[in-house]
Order: structure tokens, then C-alpha cells, then sequence
């Protein structure tokens, strides 16, 4: 059994033994049973609700006048299994729409949380972030290149890890190109939650053909390995298509070995042909949902529809790019029989490729109440039926931590007491 984990409104962290951690499965709250240690590079964050967890007499209740649920936010390479059980108050904004995983504490006091491992991260795989001496001498370089005013733009005033990397000369060049969005949520969810990286304005500026394929020869003489479209910040490269078409081609031309990258909603197949035509040589298709309703409830589709989707993955299966889906997992919904048959049904499809599992962050009782009720099979359930399509690659999922149980109130360790 795992003790409860909660805060108050100063910010202090609590473990409560008199009462047993709780999380929701989207449909009901149950005890934690399956966790992992907090991963490095997670966080811990508050929640403006009250917490409930399970009394020494097995019923759930709220812990306490201002005590309030906690929630970890993971790294990549791990899926939650619960979110964090709590009171709803109707009558509050929103909450953040971020990735909240269910938290507990073990016999030590340490905090543990409701998740799965299915990619094991990279020691020290981290790119350093470019001194203000670097970001001042890449814009010299390029002062004109309204591509290159951006990306110093994310790096100095939004400390984008993704433009510093960049700019200092290191991994992949992001190419936002500020294109228009494809989807509008109309629930209190981020779509773009699961990627690395997280936005807080989207790309206005609309660099040219000729100015992205200079940046990209820059990064191409450094020895950057990939150029990347449909970044976080950006909306829809498929919807700014002459440019992107352009800018891979004049690319592809004088960097036949270069990976040239999509990110996309997939709401465009044709466009998504002319893209690979031209030289494209991988793809990422993000998808909430394999059935047409989900997937409109989740996405909010401006001008297409599940089916342009799918035919968006197997053009890029037909002309030879493996495709990999960026599976946007959401407890209560990801997990119902339905939608698991639905997925596995469209991995089974595809002749290859590699699934990318991303927690879809959320607001989860507003965001699951647009759904009719329906018990959902649990992630793990998710997890093993995608990890048996052998044809379609999946890192190995870690392993569940035992159970543990411990009595009596006290403050968690580094809080105060």
C-alpha cells in the first residue's frame, strides 16, 4: 500500500499514512498498485482541487480543508497509467491542460508514481543551452534571415532547448515556418503537450523558401543530422505547403544525405505526396484516437477528418517512409476496448515503422466528461496489445515497482516540518 501525497496552499509537500494513494483510471478511483520511481526530470505540481484518497476504512475521502492533489509531469520515455484523484469543483477555471500522473509514497517516504518506463532516456543526452555570446554571433551571421530571428528568439526570450541546441551548433534545426493551425480542441486539452518543449506563443514569423534552405546549410556544415517541420510552436506545415515544398527541395538538392522531417496532424494526404516528392525522407503523424468520433472530439478538425489521416500514413508507407505515430495516450479514453482494437487495427495496416507514445495533457474530468461513460481496459492493457504489433517498432516497457504499505502522518522528505 502507498501513502497518500498531497500539498497545501503554501506549497508544503505531505505524506498522510492514515490514508492509502489514490489515482483514476478516467472512470473510477482506485489505489495505486503498479509504479515507478519519480524519474529524473520529472516535476511535481499542484493541483487546484482538493485530494482525495482511501480512509484506513477502504472509502474515499477528502483528506483535508486546503489539502490539495499532487501530480507529477514525466519526461519522455514514460506513460501514466492513473491520473491523480480528486474533488471537482465546477465552479473553478480549468486546470492547466498538462500530463497529470497519480503520486504516491512508499515505505521510505519516497515518492512514487502511477507510470510505465517504454524507452529508457539517454545519460547526459541533453544539449547545452547557447550562451548569449553564441546567440549574438549566429544572428550576426545571418542578421536578414527572418528564420534566424526567430529561432534567437525562442532561445534567448522562451529558452527553447530545441533553438539553443541549434544555434550552438548542435542537434537537429526546427523550422518553424508559422503556418496556420489544422485543429482547434474545443476541450481543455494541449495536443502539443507530449512533445518536447513547451511553447508559450506560437511562430508569427514566415521565413521564405530560400532563407530556410540557408539556415539549413548552415546547420548542414556544422553537422546537423536532421531539419525538422511542424514544430511545437508551429501550426500546420501542410497548411503552408509551396513553402515547405520549396524549402525541402532547394534542401534535398544540396544535402542529398540529410534527414529532411515532418511533424503533422496528417491533414493532408496529397500535400503530405508532394512533401515526399520532393525530397521529405521521414514523417511523424500525431493522433489522439483511431475511431472517427474520438478523434474529432479530441482534435477539433478545422477542415478534414480521421480519414484523411489515415491516408496521410499510408501515403507515407506507400512511397517507402516508415511512418512513425505519435500516439497521444489518455487515460479513460486511449485505453477503452474499442479504441485499443482501433489502433492495433491501424498499425496492423502499415508495413513498418515506430510508435511514439505521448501523454495528451489535459484537464481530466472536464476533457473526460465529453465522452459517453464506458470502463476503460487501463494503459497497461494499451501498453501490451501495441508492444505485440512486432511489425511496428516499440522500445521495451520497464517493469512494475512491488507494493508497500506504512502508518502515521508526516511531512515527505525535503518538505518542511
Amino acid at each position: 500500500m502507498y501513502a497518500s501525497v498531497h500539498t497545501d496552499r503554501n506549497g508544503r509537500v505531505f505524506v498522510s499514512d492514515d490514508h492509502r494513494a489514490a489515482g483514476s483510471d478516467g472512470s473510477s478511483d482506485v489505489a495505486l498498485t503498479a509504479t515507478i520511481a519519480l524519474p529524473a526530470g520529472a516535476r511535481l505540481v499542484p493541483l487546484a482541487r482538493d485530494a482525495l484518497a482511501f480512509g484506513r476504512d477502504g472509502r474515499m475521502r477528502e483528506i483535508g480543508r486546503g489539502r490539495l492533489a499532487m501530480a507529477a509531469i514525466l519526461p519522455r520515455g514514460y506513460t501514466r497509467l492513473l491520473f491523480p484523484s480528486y474533488a471537482e469543483d465546477p465552479a473553478a477555471p480549468a486546470l492547466d491542460a498538462l500530463p497529470y500522473a497519480a503520486v504516491g509514497a512508499d515505505r521510505e517516504g519516497e515518492v512514487v508514481v502511477a507510470a510505465a518506463e517504454h524507452a529508457p532516456a539517454v545519460p547526459g543526452g541533453g544539449a547545452h543551452a547557447s550562451s548569449r555570446s553564441e546567440l549574438q554571433a549566429a544572428l550576426r551571421a545571418r542578421p536578414a534571415n527572418k528564420l534566424m530571428r526567430q529561432l534567437t528568439r525562442c532561445a534567448r526570450e522562451h529558452e527553447c532547448a530545441a533553438a539553443q541546441a541549434a544555434l550552438a551548433g548542435q542537434g537537429e534545426l526546427p523550422v518553424p515556418v508559422g503556418a496556420r493551425p489544422a485543429e482547434r480542441p474545443r476541450l481543455p486539452l494541449d495536443l502539443r503537450s507530449g512533445y518536447a518543449g513547451s511553447p508559450t506563443e506560437r511562430a508569427a514569423i514566415h521565413p521564405s523558401a530560400s532563407e530556410i534552405a540557408e539556415m539549413a546549410g548552415d546547420a548542414a556544415a556544422r553537422g546537423a543530422a536532421r531539419i525538422s517541420f511542424g514544430r511545437a510552436c508551429d501550426g500546420e506545415p501542410l497548411l503552408a505547403l509551396r513553402v515547405v515544398e520549396d524549402a525541402v527541395a532547394r534542401i534535398r538538392g544540396s544535402h542529398p544525405g540529410i534527414d529532411l522531417h515532418l511533424e503533422t496532424s496528417g491533414s493532408d494526404a496529397a500535400g503530405l505526396r508532394r512533401l515526399i516528392e520532393a525530397g521529405l525522407s521521414s514523417v511523424t503523424v500525431r493522433l489522439g484516437a483511431a475511431t472517427p468520433e474520438t478523434y474529432r472530439l479530441l482534435h477539433g478538425p478545422i477542415a478534414h477528418g480521421w480519414s484523411d489521416v489515415r491516408a496521410s500514413l499510408h501515403v507515407a508507407a506507400a512511397r517507402g517512409i516508415r511512418p512513425t505515430v505519435a500516439l497521444l495516450v489518455l487515460p479513460g479514453v486511449t485505453d477503452r476496448a474499442v479504441e485499443i482494437d482501433a489502433i492495433v487495427a491501424l498499425l496492423g495496416e502499415l508495413p513498418g515503422g515506430k510508435l511514439e507514445l505521448r501523454d495528451l495533457g489535459a484537464d481530466p474530468a472536464r476533457t473526460l466528461a465529453a465522452f459517453p461513460a464506458a470502463k476503460p481496459l487501463g494503459v497497461r492493457i494499451l501498453l501490451d496489445r501495441v508492444a505485440e504489433a512486432d511489425h511496428f517498432r516499440l522500445d521495451g516497457l520497464g517493469g512494475e515497482a512491488a507494493s508497500a504499505s506504512r502508518g502515521g502522518p508526516r511531512p515527505a522528505a525535503g518538505s518542511p516540518r
